[in-house]
């Protein structure tokens, strides 16, 4: 099976589409996470069912730190896809200049 390039243009009419669903997906991911953790903090919540649309789990206060830990890659996530989407510029401190002399 042949596996086609995300940017292709077959893909649709935006080479970037791929990008930006995958963006929107994260975002909707980040979300549940943020309500997540923000249940699980609570005194009276000891069980929180993480729901996409796409798919469902069942977290509990013991999987905070994971859940911090998901949150925070997913953030790094986000940043890509936002600079590959062309929603974000990339920051100046992430360039490394070599120069030619």
């Amino acid at each position: 099976m042949a596996i086609i390039e995300p940017n292709h243009v077959a893909l649709s009419g935006d080479p970037k589409q791929f990008w930006k669903d995958e963006l929107s997906n994260s975002r909707i991911l980040l979300n549940e996470l943020d309500k997540a953790i923000y249940a699980l903090t609570k005194k009276e919540i000891r069980q929180y069912t993480i729901n996409t649309g796409q798919d469902s789990q069942t977290v509990s206060r013991q999987d905070l730190p994971q859940l911090y830990d998901r949150r925070k890659n997913l953030l790094k996530e986000i940043a890509e896809l936002e600079i590959q989407t062309g929603e974000r510029e990339p920051d100046a401190a992430a360039f490394q200049v070599i120069p030619e002399w």
